[in-house]
């Protein structure tokens, strides 16, 4: 029997406790990684939006195309534990919050080709424990496009223009969540105070101009020197539950070997870092200096998903999704579109105590005129939401 392709998209777009949690966490932080040496380094993905689509995509796989996807995105063995875990964390992380400055969606969907059977159990856990919304429609019709573009529009998903025809060309099935964050900040940057300013590679030679925001206030910051970088958070809304990390090496350092850090360093430290800082000295004025940018990125992960050990789902004569359907179908792509959008007014996605003490003592300076990472987070869960790198420069 011939195998058939299953078309992966997700959509996100930012203006911008449990140990089940620890799972998208790790996994953004390998992404990213893989990720970037696919865009050149300048890139934006929702971490939190492509592990919530491949959990949909676990949930129909078997044999060892369900082991892959559990090691690469880190899910437990057991599908029940999984779908409560799920469940759980989703909650936490898409809690509304109770500041109006923010607002956040993730809303996944399953279109169906009209004449591809998708077995009633599979359908109903989509349904019932994914909450997808299901729609059928004729593939072969140039329409298809439009048809689901309007669906997901009427939707709460507040997204436009989500799909092309070419997608649903060869396509039986096509899973996809489209996750959305606006966050206004805490302490907004004055506009009057933005100016165009250089900004440098890594070899501190000037590549391009950016307009640089700049705001002088009470924010943590630390000195990460087991790290080798710096960090600011910068808050959203009033009730602290999400916030931006912004993580900048040290002058001498490049971003890959400071992303190398990750294997020990983790998130949740940095936060603990932040969280002390602030405890043994308050929080002092923190001179921020931050591109205004806008980055949009449209990558086929299957490459970054084949370097995190994830091969089955993509050839045709290993796939295996029994739960899904009768029939032999794979993955055919992967297609993750994500863009963000940081102005002044918000997103739209341990030191020695001395030498600590002594930084202190004069406002420190963060000033991101070279390349820098990013951590959109929700933070009671230090899940990340939205994460990338900036390292191309554009007057935005």
């Amino acid at each position: 029997m011939l195998s058939t392709g299953l078309f992966l998209l997700l959509f996100g777009s930012c203006f911008c406790a449990t140990d089940f949690a620890e799972r998208p966490r790790n996994f953004s932080i390998e992404l990213l990684h893989h990720t970037q040496a696919e865009t050149g380094g300048h890139v934006v993905i929702s971490p939190f939006g492509i592990w919530t689509l491949m959990t949909g995509l676990a949930l129909g796989a078997t044999g060892n195309s369900y082991r892959e996807l559990a090691r690469a995105i880190l899910l437990p063995k057991n599908t029940n534990s999984l779908i409560s875990a799920y469940k759980n964390l989703t909650t936490q992380v898409l809690e509304p919050p109770s500041s109006s400055e923010v607002s956040l969606t993730s809303t996944n969907f399953l279109f169906l080709d009209s004449d591809f059977q998708v077995k009633p159990a599979f359908q109903s856990v989509l349904q019932k424990d994914y909450g997808a919304s299901i729609k059928v429609l004729n593939f072969s019709d140039p329409n298809s496009a439009k048809d689901a573009n309007s669906f997901i529009e009427k939707s709460k998903a507040n997204i436009s223009n989500v799909f092309r025809s070419e997608d649903f060309q060869q396509s039986r099935m096509i899973l996809t969540n489209v996750f959305a964050f606006k966050g206004l900040w805490s302490l907004p940057f004055n506009k009057t105070d933005t100016q165009v300013e250089p900004f440098y590679n890594e070899d501190k030679v000037v590549i391009g101009n950016v307009n640089m925001m700049f705001q002088k206030g009470k924010l943590p910051f630390a000195n990460m020197k087991n790290f080798a970088a710096y960090v600011v958070e910068l808050p959203y809304g009033s009730d602290g539950k999400y916030s931006m990390l912004f993580i900048l090496p040290y002058a001498n350092v490049k971003i890959a070997d400071m992303y190398r850090n990750f294997a020990k360093v983790t998130l949740k430290d940095i936060f603990n870092k932040l969280k002390a800082n602030e405890n043994t000295y308050g929080l002092n004025d923190v001179d921020v200096k931050i591109p205004r940018f806008q980055i949009s990125t449209n990558v086929v992960l299957n490459k970054p998903l084949n370097n995190m050990g994830v091969n089955e789902i993509f050839q045709p004569d290993l796939a295996s999704f029994q739960k899904v359907t009768w029939q032999n179908i794979f993955v055919s792509a992967i297609v993750h579109k994500a863009n963000i959008d940081v102005t002044e007014s918000g997103t739209i996605a341990s030191a020695v105590s001395s030498a600590t003490f002594s930084d202190r003592i004069s406002s420190p300076s963060f000033y991101c005129n070279r390349p820098f990472a990013y951590f959109v987070m929700e933070k009671s869960t230090t899940t990340v939401i939205f994460s990338g790198i900036y390292s191309q420069p554009t007057v935005y």
